[in-house]
């Protein structure tokens, strides 16, 4: 916990400091890489994976091929190969780590409309 979280924890009541405790919780990677797949989209997530695991195969086997020729116009293939998969995998995760931070940064917006909320009710108290 740094600093400003401490600071917010302080500035709050009893009441709201246990709600935070309930909403405030970072989930580990694990729970962010489940959430990918909970969503609207989860399709497009397994999509991804499906593709980075068929890219990493090709790409394994591109790079065996690639040293096992003796061709070397052969060889320029099998690499250029390797080198495409593995900037298909890369663009696959990337995609993929995008998709955690949106799903992060929403939550985040979740929590700040939570406490608009409880601070407009309490206002209007």
């Amino acid at each position: 916990m740094n600093d400003l979280d401490k600071k917010i924890r302080d500035a709050l009541r009893k009441e709201d400091a246990d709600l935070f405790d309930d909403v405030g919780v970072e989930p580990s990677i694990f729970e962010m890489i489940l959430d990918t797949f909970r969503g609207k989209h989860w399709w497009l997530s397994v999509i991804t994976v499906v593709w980075s695991l068929i890219f990493s195969g090709l790409g394994v086997v591109s790079a065996v091929k690639a040293v096992r020729t003796e061709d070397p116009r052969e060889m320029t293939l099998w690499a250029l190969a390797f080198v495409f998969c593995v900037l298909a995998v890369s663009m696959l995760k990337m995609w993929f780590f995008m998709e955690m931070n949106k799903n992060s940064i929403t939550r985040e917006i979740k929590r700040l409309e939570l406490q608009i909320a409880r601070l407009a009710s309490r206002i209007k108290d």
